[in-house]
């Protein structure tokens, strides 16, 4: 049996700490002008991302969505009345892919498998597998046995908004999870998806790349928290904490169906 990586359940986690000096995470800025401090939310992704202002004190929350390289000024004081560590000790802010609140996406779009035709491979875990497919992040995610080094495609036309390769690691606790190598795509409905396990430097496509179905984005490879080689997909909408599995179709054949074990192959 294998350990299954998860990586991404939302784009950052709440940046806040004991630190003296607290550390802003990457989409908000502050900048100092005139006498006074702005704090400015800036999205640098090809896709959209909503953040999630959160006081400490009395956990009231706003929510900001921006789109693909939008930036907005959150909040102005002057420089005598705060400065940017208060405004981190007083505030959460959480980032998150997509757009929210989520309305609806395409249910009934079709898929191709992520490898290349006449590639045949077999199911490791499907939906709501009993090993690792557990809530909502990967629940509706698929496994499929691909061995190192194997060209995998885009199963939807999309923009690469995240290509992770460095790593050369695995293993099979927990510990490895972070060292899963992955790219992700944003498509045009608000969806995403996402290749895990990837060989190290594995990448064929780059942050910002238009890509088609069917296109080869990277080499099947042996990284992270698993026990064998494989590819680990699946498809997700933006949700109120990040993003969630959805179950798709793939070569007009439901992913509920795929079953662990069943052997596919891409016509």
């Amino acid at each position: 049996m294998k350990r299954l990586f998860l990586p991404f359940l939302s784009l950052v986690l709440v940046v806040f700490g004991c630190s003296k000096q607290l550390t802003a995470p990457s989409f908000i800025q502050f900048k100092v002008e005139n006498d006074s401090l702005f704090v400015i939310s800036k999205n640098d992704l090809a896709s959209p991302l909503y953040i999630k202002i959160i006081e400490n004190k009395t956990e009231d929350t706003l929510i900001k969505q921006l789109e693909p390289k939008e930036q907005y000024t959150l909040f102005k004081y002057t420089t005598e009345e705060t400065d940017s560590n208060s405004v981190l000790k007083k505030y959460q802010f959480k980032g998150y892919y997509g757009r929210y609140p989520f309305t609806e996406y395409d249910t009934n779009f079709i898929y191709t498998f992520p490898f290349q035709k006449g590639y045949t491979s077999k199911i490791i875990q499907g939906y709501d597998g009993s090993f690792s497919h557990k809530g909502t992040f990967s629940s509706k995610c698929i496994d499929f046995d691909m061995k190192v080094g194997d060209t995998i495609v885009a199963a939807r036309d999309g923009i690469v908004i995240n290509v992770v390769t460095k790593h050369n690691k695995q293993g099979v606790t927990e510990d490895f999870k972070n060292y899963g190598n992955y790219v992700m795509l944003y498509h045009e409905d608000n969806t995403f998806s996402q290749y895990v396990h990837l060989k190290q430097y594995g990448s064929l496509v780059k942050i910002g790349d238009s890509v088609k179905a069917n296109q080869p984005i990277a080499l099947s490879g042996f990284t992270g928290w698993t026990t064998i080689p494989h590819l680990h997909f699946g498809v997700y909408k933006p949700a109120e904490n990040g993003l969630v599995s959805i179950p798709i179709i793939l070569d007009s054949i439901s992913g509920k169906s795929l079953k662990r074990r069943q052997i596919i192959k891409k016509l």
